[in-house]
Parts: C-alpha cells; structure tokens; sequence
C-alpha cells in the first residue's frame, strides 16, 4: 500500500496544483466582480444626487416663478413655473411607474428623461431603485421621496388657481400676501426634505465605499494568502521534479549531457563517461568540439556553434579516448537561462554496432558470399555509373564475360566441395590480374564479369589472353585430384553509343557463348554491325518512350469489331492499344510491341490495358449491358508472372459484372513456352466467369497437339493464313482444317485480316464463326463504340455472308 500511495503522489499533487490555480483564479475573477459591482452601485449613487441636484433646482425656480407671476400677473412667468416644476413632477412619475406591478420600465426611462437625467444613468436609476429601495439608507430616501408628493402637487394646483384668478382680475391685498405665505411654506418644507433626501444618499454613498474597502482588503488578504500555499507548492514540487530529473540524468542507460551557450559541458551522467571512456571531472572540462570528429560540429559564419542545426536530430561521430569512433544518435533542446542565454540537454545513444551490422548487411547485399566479389546487382550498379561516364566524359572501357569450362563435370564427378575451391580459386586468380580501377564479379554459378577501365576490345583480348595461358598453367589440388581450370571469355567495348546495361551483359553473354561454341578456352570479341547496334538504341528509344507514356497517361484504347456469322447484332470487339508521343503523334502497335516484348515490358503495358479497360467500362454500364464479348490481349511474360494473375484476379473479383464479358486472347507461343503457368492462369480466369480465346492458332508446329491440354473457349486463326489462302493451297486448307477442329471441339473459330468480301464468304461457307478485319470494321477509339447506339455491322454489304440475306 505504501508504493501504491507512494505512486499516487505526483498525481495528488498535481491535483492539489491544479486546484490551487483554480481556486486563485476564482478569487480574482470575483474581486474583478465585486470590484465591478461596487463600482457601480457608487455609479448609481452618483445619478441620484446629480439627479436630486436636478430636483431640488427646478422645484425652486418653479416657486420663485409663480411668485413673480403672482406680482406681475405675465403669462411668461407661470409657462416658466410649469416648465421648471415639470422636472420634479417627471421624477414623481418615474418613481410611480416602477412601484406599479409589474414596474413599467420604458414609461420611467421616458419620465427620468425628462426629468434632466442623464442618458448613461437612466439604467442605473431604474435597477437601484427597484432592487434596492428597501435597503439601509435607500429605503430612507425613497421614504423621503414621497413625502414631496403632495407639495409638489399643491404647487402645481396653486398655478393653476392663480391662473384662473388672475384671468378675471389681479389679485391683491390679503388675498396675495396668503397665496405668497403658502409658496413659501411649500418652498421651505420641500427644501428641508431635498436636504434629508441628499443626506441620506451621502450615508448611502458612504457605506458603500467602506463596503468597498471592507471587501477590496479582505479579497487581497485572502489572494495573498493563496498566492503564498501556491507559490510554496510550486516551489516544493520543482525541488522534487529536479531531484527525481537528477535521479533519472546521472542513473539513465543512454548518455545525458548539459552544455552552456558556447559549447561547453555542464553535466553528464555516468553513462556518457562510459561510452566515452573518460571520467566525469574529465569531460566537464571538455568542450563539445573535442568530442566530436572533424566535420560534425555546425558552426555559423562567426565561428560560434550553430545549434539550431547542430540540434536536429541525427547521427554523430563521437571521440573516445583510446582516439576511436563511436556512433551516437544524438538529439537536443535548447532551455533559454534568461540573461545567460542558453544551455543545451542533450541525449547521446551508442549506435556504433547497429553501423557496423548495416555495413555488414550492405557487403553482404553487394558480395557473393563464396568468392568475397561483388555480385550481380553491383555489378548492374558499377557498369550503370561506367556507362553514365563515358557519356559525359568521353573514353571506352571493356566489359568481359568469363565462363568456366566443363565447371558441371566437376561437379559431377569430383563434388560441389571441390568446385567451390575452383570457383574460389579462380576468382583469386581474377583478382591477381586486374589493375587499380578494374574489378571482377560473379554474375552467378560459374560466371563472372571482369571491368578492365579505359581499355578497348583489342587491349582487352591482350589481357585475357594473358590470362588464360596463366590459368592453363596453373592447377587445384583437391585430394589426389588435380584440376585443371579453363574459361571462355565473351568482351564487349563500353562507348558512348552503348545503349543499356541490359544490352551491354547480353552482348558480353552472346560472345562468351560464341567462344564456347567455337571450341571453349578462347576469347570472343562481340561485333555487331552498325545497322544493328542502331536498332537495339532505337529500340530501347521506343521502349523509354513506352515507358514514358504508360507513366503520363498517354496510352490509348481503340477496338475492332468482330462480325458474328449468323446475329450480326452481337457486340463483340477486340481491345486494341495505341500510344501518343509527346508531340502528340498516334503509333501503332507494330511501332513498339516487338520492343515492349523483347525487353520485358509486355506485364507493364498489359497492366496499363487492363487497367484502363475497367476504369473505362465500369462508367458505361448501359452499354456494358448490351456488351456480348471484349477481347483483350495478354503477352507471354504476364502468363508466367505469378503477380499478374494476382492483378488480374483482384480486379476480376472487384467488377464481377465484367468478368463475364471478358475474353482473354493468349498467342500460341505463349501456351507452349509457359504451358504449366498458361493452364493456372486459364483456370483461375475461367473460374470467374471470363473466357479464352488462343490467338495466332497454327502459327506453331504443336498447336493441335496443345490444344488437347487447355480448355480454351475461342480460336483466332493466324491471319498470315487467312491472307493468303486465295493463293496458297496449304493457307487454304489450313484454315478449313482448324474450322472443322474448333465444330468437332465445340470452339468458336475466329478469322483475322478478313480484307475483301471474297475472303469474308470463303470463310463463312468454311464454317468460321467470327471475321474480324478491315473489311468488317477500322479500329476506332473504344470511347466511340461505348457512346454510340449499338449497330448491326454494315447489313447492307455483309447481309449475305451474316446470314441476313
């Protein structure tokens, strides 16, 4: 229980602070509001004898007047009285207006007006007088205040008899000196009132500023009161946040150090003097500068410590005393001191091992772990910055390709111990005959790469003759076992019109195999002729400018119809894309396919298709539900992708509608270089509703062999046959050959490159199923067919041959 209370106290007291706060914030907000209140009630106080001042005036004037008009007998003088004695009267009525119940405000406020009051107190008079009428020496006032009713009447009835008097003739003798008696009587009585009156609100006024001094004092007391537990408190808890602050610096795992404004050490904790192997009294005597290596420390341009960037966090390069590197993580905050500028907290971890696990990691993400050389990927990185050199620089290098001769037969024979040894072996030997800016690789298995830097094929070949004949002479002792090592070497120059690092390995590749070929234990320089070389740049042009265009949305999709023989309504089309280059000009497919192919683009560009097909008909559902069928093309690398058919399942699952209107189109040579992976993904698309459609059938020497092993829906027949079966007789009968396999088969035999009408009837009485081609329909944007009102194809022309004759 005394830890558990023990551990409760921070909150207590944090509690205890906080009420503390409130309750000092409180008090002050009610003296604001005391203060506030008897400030007006003096206010108020104030209006009412300025207002008795007003009174008791015009009640004097109004007797002085009707006493001349008593004399004179001018009508001036009584309109003077009644103006004069309409002041108090207007008081009178004020007053009554706020006895009624309810009190009628608006009418006091008017009477007060006219009374001569103040606008700004008009307020003031109505609240205290309706609140405050009935306390201490108020409510003697407002007593007071009545008993001037019924002079101020008699008054006002003395002007109006003297006005009746004087209309039927003067008035004189006896009768005036009774009328001015009687004047004088009501003066005097209502002068003696107005006095009481006025003494009682200076009685009133008076208790309300020792009210004011009673309250303003003790409300002082008590804030100074609070302010001194407050401040004791705040006091007592700083002192125990600073020893449990000092507690945790000098006891913390990781380093802690202070630091003054000019980069001298204040503090540090044990763990800092750990990591840095120096004492304590040591290090406070150390600047920051000594600490560091060179270049860590941020300075300005007065050579001072620049810490808001010194501050960020980071990593830094610590000194300790035998003069070795740590690495700390360091960060910091800068706590102003007032007059003394500021000092630095700061936080030092020792990451030196999580460095050293990371260069580790790096080496051996770089290096083969058998032949301590750089690997493949390094090797791509090293002839990537090579290339970029000798663009910008000028000068050619020389790439070499090294196989080892008859490596799987000693393998095989004498075991994969000893052909560890000879890879070994050999990739000292490499390192032996290389010079400062070359380096060696092993690509992989028995592969490796050497760089021989600013040399030309011809200097190459010089070396790697050198080479081989040191390495024939040279042999591996295994056991009792004597091997032998020999290698076939394929180079290549590296000059400004290389196109690629991709290019660059194929072509060291090519002339490597070249040299196995020619009977192992040679070199083989490559010498492709110019007009080849200038078509591998051109196509890795096209291919940067597929690339560029899949990136910027400049991808197209245009559709093919293709005719149903027999319901020439049915919609169904064929997929097509095209790209649009920068300066706005439309290519073809036959522009960059064969590239996007070669170079192993065709997923990406079969990604961007399906993509944009989805997004394209998911906001045409009218004319998605008149669709019978839309083919889309999938190449060869994206069959044997396992991520491809992922994509495509997802999307598949996301549009279920579609997926039953989809038909892949999958070429021959697709099937039979990847038919395991080509019979998964035909499975799992069909399995959701999509069908198959086997493209270019009988362009291969397997096609009818194949088409046993896939369950394809659709065959499209190779064009080149439809094109030339007028003239060829084998085309002909190829053609007639696949259109009675797909009846037998229960397949839908499409025909493609259908250009006359001759072909288009030839076709149909083979009993082909579906014709696709210039002579049905031009490809168009596919937004035109999916805006546009379905449309039977061209029945006034086809209506034969579609079976509408």
């Amino acid at each position: 229980m005394a830890e558990a209370g023990a551990g409760m106290r921070p909150g207590a007291r944090t509690r205890g602070l906080t009420l503390r706060f409130a309750l000092l914030t409180g008090m002050a907000v009610g003296l604001v509001g005391i203060s506030a209140l008897i400030q007006e009630l003096q206010a108020a106080s104030t209006a009412w004898i300025v207002g008795q001042s007003h009174w008791s005036r015009a009640q004097q004037q109004a007797v002085a007047s009707l006493q001349q008009y008593l004399d004179s007998g001018q009508p001036g003088h009584l309109q003077q009285a009644r103006a004069q004695l309409d002041v108090p009267l207007a008081d009178l009525e004020a007053r009554r207006a706020l006895e009624r119940d309810p009190p009628d405000t608006a009418a006091a406020r008017a009477a007060f007006l006219r009374g001569n009051n103040a606008k700004g107190d008009l307020n003031r008079l109505i609240l205290s007088y309706r609140h405050g009428r009935d306390l201490a020496y108020f409510r003697e006032a407002s007593r007071l205040w009545r008993e001037t009713d019924a002079p101020l009447l008699e008054i006002a009835r003395i002007g109006d008899d003297l006005e009746r008097r004087i209309a039927a003739g003067p008035i004189e003798g006896d009768q005036a000196r009774a009328y001015q008696q009687r004047l004088q009587q009501l003066d005097l009585q209502l002068q003696d009132t107005a006095r009481s009156f006025s003494l009682a609100l200076v009685h009133m006024s008076s208790l309300v500023r020792l009210t004011t001094l009673i309250v303003g004092a003790l409300s002082v007391v008590a804030i100074a009161i609070v302010a001194v537990l407050l401040a004791r408190r705040v006091r007592i808890d700083l002192m125990d946040q600073e020893a449990r602050f000092r507690a945790a610096f000098y006891q913390a795992s990781v380093g802690m150090l202070k630091i003054d404004g000019g980069g001298g050490l204040m503090e540090v904790n044990q763990a800092l003097s750990d990591l840095l192997q120096r004492s304590r009294d040591q290090l406070v005597h150390m600047h920051l500068r000594e600490l560091l290596a060179d270049g860590e420390l941020v300075l300005d341009g007065n050579g001072e410590i620049d810490w808001p960037r010194q501050l960020k966090a980071g990593e830094l390069r610590f000194l300790r005393a035998d003069g070795s590197l740590m690495w700390g993580r360091w960060s910091g905050t800068a706590v102003p001191r007032g007059k003394q500028g500021i000092s630095i907290f700061a936080i030092v971890e020792d990451v030196t091992q999580n460095h050293a696990l990371v260069r580790e990691v790096q080496h051996h993400a770089s290096h083969d772990a058998l032949t301590g050389l750089i690997n493949r990927r390094e090797i791509e990185r090293l002839l990537e910055q090579a290339l970029q050199q000798v663009r910008n620089e000028g000068g050619v290098h020389a790439l070499c390709h090294l196989n080892l001769d008859h490596f799987k037969l000693v393998n095989d024979t004498v075991g994969h111990a000893a052909g560890d040894q000879m890879l070994r072996a050999f990739a000292e030997h490499l390192k032996g005959a290389v010079r400062d800016g070359d380096w060696v690789g092993r690509l992989g298995a028995d592969e490796f790469a050497l760089f021989l830097a600013r040399a030309s094929q011809d200097e190459a070949r010089q070396v790697l003759h050198r080479v081989i004949r040191t390495l024939g002479q040279a042999g591996i002792q295994f056991g009792e076992d004597t091997l032998k090592i020999s290698c076939s070497v394929g180079v290549v120059e590296v000059g400004a019109d290389t196109p690629d690092v991709n290019w660059l390995m194929g072509a060291a590749d090519s002339a490597c195999y070249a040299a196995k070929q020619a009977g192992r234990n040679r070199v083989h320089c490559f010498n492709e002729d110019r007009m080849a070389l200038d078509e591998r740049r051109s196509e890795a042009e096209r291919l940067r400018r597929v690339s560029h265009a899949i990136a910027d949305n400049r991808m197209l999709l245009y559709a093919q119809r293709i005719a149903t023989v027999g319901d020439p309504g049915y919609l169904h089309y064929e997929v097509l894309v095209r790209m649009r280059d920068e300066q706005g000009v439309l290519h073809g497919p036959g522009e960059f396919i064969a590239a996007v192919e070669r170079y192993g683009m065709g997923m990406s560009l079969d990604r961007c298709v399906l993509s944009m097909l989805f997004r394209h008909l998911q906001v045409c559902p009218a004319h998605v539900a008149r669709l019978g069928l839309c083919n889309v093309n999938v190449s060869a690398q994206s069959i044997a992708e396992p991520s491809f058919l992922a994509f495509v399942s997802d999307l598949l699952e996301r549009n279920r509608t579609l997926a039953k209107r989809l038909c892949f189109e999958i070429t021959e040579t697709a099937v039979i270089s990847n038919l395991a992976q080509a019979r998964e993904f035909i499975d799992a698309v069909k399995a959701r509703g999509c069908r198959i459609a086997l493209d270019d059938f009988g362009s291969g020497l397997s096609s009818f062999g194949y088409l046993r092993q896939l369950p394809a829906d659709l065959l499209k027949i190779d064009g080149t046959f439809v094109r030339d079966m007028q003239t060829d007789p084998v085309s002909r009968a190829t053609v007639r050959a696949i259109a009675a396999l797909g009846r037998e088969l229960q397949l839908e035999v499409i025909a493609e490159w259908v250009e006359t009408e001759v072909q288009a009837a030839q076709l149909v009485e083979m009993g082909v199923q579906g014709l696709q081609g210039y002579a049905i329909e031009r490809p168009q944007p596919l937004e035109r067919i999916t805006q546009t009102a379905l449309h039977p194809v061209r029945q006034d022309t086809h209506g034969k041959w579609l079976g509408r004759g």
